[in-house]
């Protein structure tokens, strides 16, 4: 008898539950209603799981890097429990992603009514008429003053930054004494002492990715926009030489495999001490967690020529076509500012958004972040990028 009560009871609280989701009920005020304002009961969660998932998309979001995955996951649920509004969470793998939602949302297909991006492809997404404006000011949030500039487009404050993708340094603490002030100070202190027996590299990046090379030419190179969509590339053409003579000259020391290296084998080659330092993205620094080792800025290249990353901002975008344009920002602002401390143990990216209490990993990271170039958003630097490559290349 009890079996069969505690049966049709459990049976009455979804059918409840998915009542009071069609409605907008809250997670919270559903626990007023079936648990007396105490922790719900095991009937009450299965109740509410089972109206989370029959309930209908309200909103539908895109994106196209996995790593994301858990995070975009866990904010579409935690705002679903806050607000009852169902995000529709969808990875898509696609060649042309701005195309693809361009496509969809001129055919009137299904169009995501908000997306991620890449902070370098908000002028095109705003050229293709696919962003509406931020009304939220995300510098009060203590958003990096970066991601705030990657955001803003003409003036106006487009994107809901998220994240970010800068190069640091980071080296092993049993072989170097101090923190090397610059690529020189590295080779000369190589010179002068005996490296481990396994190692195999002194240095790697992914010289394959002109993310990675940039710090080499920074010095040398102006983004220059004097006019809405059209990007300036101005070199200090003799700078520019000087740094392109010393990548040549160092290369004998550090001799990079341009054939086989990846950011993932740079982490597995530094772990497993082969590597004794390294160039990679602050968004794997996370795989490094439990290891003993440093972590700087990028140094310069030696005493003359200095060296700086460049950055990129992911950031969440509301389609300007979408009739739900106010729900769609009220999730942007919710994943990138309210679910900003969630962000890093999710996915292994950090937020823009710096913890109350950072530890000293963040820290660095985030400090380069601020100080890092940032990626112009214009579609005329993809050939700046193509060229830096094939620049490159010629040394391997």
């Amino acid at each position: 008898m009890e079996a069969l009560q505690k049966k049709l009871l459990s049976a009455a609280a979804i059918g409840g539950v998915l009542v009071l989701a069609a409605v907008g009920v809250t997670k919270s005020g559903l626990t007023d209603i079936l648990g007396k304002g105490g922790d719900p009961s095991a009937d009450t969660e299965a109740a509410y799981d089972e109206a989370y998932q029959s309930a209908a998309a309200d909103v539908v979001f895109w994106y196209e890097d996995e790593s994301y995955t858990k995070f975009f996951e866990e904010a579409a649920r935690a705002y679903f429990d806050k607000t009852g509004v169902k995000v529709a969470v969808q990875c898509q793998n696609v060649p042309d992603y701005i195309g693809a939602i361009y496509d969809e949302t001129m055919q009137d297909g299904a169009f995501p009514d908000v997306y991620l991006i890449s902070g370098d492809n908000l002028e095109e997404a705003y050229r293709y008429g696919l962003v509406s404006v931020n009304e939220n000011d995300v510098s009060a949030a203590r958003a990096a003053k970066n991601a705030v500039t990657a955001s803003t487009y003409q003036g106006k404050l487009l994107g809901y930054p998220l994240s970010f993708h800068t190069c640091v340094f980071v080296y092993q603490n049993g072989y170097f004494e101090t923190a090397p002030d610059s690529l020189q100070a590295l080779i000369d202190y190589s010179d002068a002492n005996e490296p481990p027996e396994n190692v195999s590299y002194l240095l790697e990046w992914d010289v394959n990715d002109a993310f990675y090379d940039f710090p080499f030419i920074s010095n040398s190179v102006t983004f220059e926009k004097t006019e809405a969509e059209k990007l300036n590339v101005i070199y200090n053409e003799e700078l520019y030489q000087q740094d392109l003579a010393y990548f040549e000259k160092i290369l004998e020391s550090f001799s990079v495999d341009a054939q086989t290296v990846s950011e993932e084998s740079i982490i597995e080659n530094f772990l497993g001490g082969r590597t004794l330092s390294a160039m990679i993205d602050t968004s794997s620094l996370y795989r490094l967690e439990g290891y003993e080792y440093s972590l700087m800025q990028i140094p310069d290249l030696n005493d003359t020529l200095p060296a700086d990353p460049c950055a990129i901002t992911d950031m969440l975008v509301v389609n300007d076509f979408s009739e739900k344009g106010e729900e769609a920002a009220d999730f942007a602002y919710f994943a990138t500012v309210t679910m900003a401390g969630e962000l890093h143990g999710l996915s292994g990216h950090y937020s823009v958004i710096p913890s109350a209490e950072p530890d000293w990993v963040e820290q660095v990271a985030f400090d380069a972040y601020e100080s890092a170039v940032l990626v112009p958003d214009s579609v005329d630097a993809k050939d700046f990028w193509v060229s830096l490559e094939e620049t490159i290349s010629k040394y391997f």
